[in-house]
């Protein structure tokens, strides 16, 4: 199993495992693993070998490091959230858009030593497929595959989070090669990490474990802990999306609705049919199990591995109890009677005051994803509650909906990285983009999402959505799929991402701008100058990796005082 610590092997007092050392006359961006002619004689001989590596691939993209830079660069400077109780410096200025240089979740470390054990693994594969008869050429291919994703996914977030990057496939194996590169631009990245991904992306395998109809059984983990055909197709459409590719975006997103429906229809009608409903001909987990709601939270957040889902980091207590997403404790603190307490990060309460006497500006009052996604305390206070609650009970059976939860006493909450709403949300947004005579596909893909969050469980029954509202406008399209992404993927790491793909679509950054300062204090008209600068939408390059790397170039929105003496040296 993935969670499984991958073990480290000590040969002639080198540690020939993946990144657990860095090579000082190297820099930062790549650290670089000690192996000799002796620890590489030994290693790379067996099957065993490969899956070893490709396991260390998946721990590290599970370490803290890497789940909390996944979670504030793609979420803590939008309006969603909001400064809790005293944090540490970094974090509440970020959370103030003063960002600097020397701010610590600008460093990437973690990234680039996930992205070099992916590509030490690629480049040695091949080599153990011909030493190793049990290791067969379709089981090489899935493993890199699957490293190819994870390599992919890590570059991914590093040009949404900063733009202009290092770009490199060849892996950093001793200190004699020197890794100081420049940085590529954002689409050559993102050109090069496509063309990647479609070189494998049928390699990956279909399923971990085949999916049993008669019982109960672990299949969903296994097949979404671990990187299948699917997730390869969700990253791809997500590639494309941010590409301006709408036909293979859509093509992408339809392979994997597909893909979901045949499972329904061989699985979930025999073993989950009290559980399922078809919203506009899509199968989703409902909300509504007979007198309350949270089903669909309880099984897709709080139980994790839903049948929804499609690629997500798992953390299993069972197998490795050191590893842990501790990043949710930003979330709340623990108190007596199962009453939490703020934590470092806040929701923005606009989003929920008023719930449940009457709707709000994102939400209407009946929308099951507010009270699961937002938790109030008190008139000032808003904790986020999705990830941070275990289990959440909806009784929708008066007029007003009525609360409980069971928060997490434990730090084992997954992270969700793709899902089946989402990728609906894709396409709906890639289908508006081509055109009027799209609209109304885009629009059926929205409401499907929407109708499953209000329990409309019948076509025309309950429904929040209308089509006519919509139809005429593109821009009205736009708001809509933008604004039901966020709904429906609060505090999933999404919404900056959201409004930056948006701001370059558009090519002015006005709206982004004039939306994540709603939640902002102070210094409005400051952060929204700051954020006209395009480049302002990116962080800067970490100070320390201007020092070890003379080719990297601060970008301009930072390039001031210390970095800009840095620079000339």
């Amino acid at each position: 199993m993935i969670t499984k610590k991958i073990k480290q092997y000590i040969v002639a007092g080198s540690v020939c495992c993946c990144m657990t050392a860095a090579i000082t006359s190297c820099s930062d961006f790549l650290d670089v693993l000690p192996l000799n002619d002796v620890v590489l004689e030994n290693y790379w001989t067996k099957k065993s070998d490969v899956t070893s590596v490709l396991m260390g691939c998946y721990e590290s993209l599970q370490s803290d490091e890497s789940v909390t830079r996944m979670a504030l660069w793609g979420e803590v400077r939008s309006e969603n959230m909001k400064l809790g109780v005293s944090s540490s410096q970094d974090l509440s200025q970020m959370l103030k858009e003063n960002i600097l240089p020397n701010n610590s979740f600008c460093n990437w470390t973690v990234f680039y030593q996930t992205i070099n054990r992916c590509n030490i693994l690629i480049h040695y594969a091949p080599q153990v497929q011909e030493l190793d008869p049990n290791y067969s050429i379709s089981e090489m291919k899935a493993n890199i595959a699957e490293a190819t994703f994870i390599r992919s996914l890590c570059y991914f977030y590093l040009i949404r989070a900063f733009r202009d990057v290092p770009f490199s496939r060849e892996p950093s194996i001793d200190d004699t090669k020197e890794y100081r590169v420049p940085a590529d631009s954002f689409d050559v990245v993102l050109n090069n990490i496509i063309t990647d991904m479609e070189a494998v992306k049928d390699d990956a395998q279909l399923y971990f474990r085949k999916p049993n109809p008669d019982k109960e059984d672990d299949a969903e983990r296994d097949n979404t802990a671990r990187v299948t055909r699917p997730a390869m197709y969700a990253l791809l459409a997500d590639l494309y999306l941010w590409q301006g590719n709408w036909d293979k975006c859509v093509a992408c997103c339809d392979y994997i609705i597909d893909f979901k429906k045949d499972e329904y229809d061989k699985l979930l009608k025999r073993r989950m049919q009290n559980e399922v409903n078809l919203f506009n001909d899509i199968p989703l987990i409902m909300e509504k199990i007979g007198s309350t709601s949270g089903n669909a939270y309880n099984r897709i957040f709080g139980e994790g591995n839903s049948y929804e889902s499609i690629f997500e980091i798992t953390y299993d207590q069972t197998l490795n109890s050191n590893n842990k997403n501790s990043f949710v404790n930003n979330y709340f603190t623990h108190q007596d009677n199962n009453r939490p307490a703020s934590g470092y990060l806040n929701a923005f309460g606009d989003f929920y005051e008023g719930l449940p006497s009457k709707g709000t500006e994102l939400f209407e009052k009946n929308d099951c994803r507010a009270y699961e996604s937002i938790y109030q305390v008190s008139t000032q206070q808003f904790l986020i509650a999705k990830y941070a609650v275990q289990r959440a009970t909806l009784d929708n059976s008066s007029s007003t909906i009525k609360t409980s939860y069971n928060w997490r006493s434990s730090d084992y909450a997954n992270r969700i990285i793709y899902r089946l709403t989402d990728v609906m949300l894709m396409k709906a947004e890639a289908l508006i983009e081509q055109g009027s005579d799209k609209f109304e596909e885009a629009f059926s893909l929205i409401n499907a999402v929407s109708r499953r969050a209000v329990n409309s469980l019948n076509p025309g029954s309950g429904e929040v959505l209308k089509f006519d509202d919509y139809k005429d406008s593109q821009e009205a399209m736009q708001t809509l799929v933008m604004d039901e992404r966020q709904r429906e993927l609060m505090f999933e790491g999404k919404r900056w991402f959201d409004l930056v793909r948006k701001a370059r679509r558009s090519g002015n950054t006005r709206e982004l701008a004039k939306t994540v300062t709603k939640k902002q204090l102070t210094n409005i008209s400051g952060i929204q100058i700051r954020l006209a600068d395009p480049n302002a939408l990116y962080l800067p390059y970490y100070r320390n990796e201007l020092k070890v790397n003379p080719y990297l170039k601060q970008n301009p929105a930072y390039n001031t005082g210390d970095d800009a003496d840095l620079q000339k040296n």
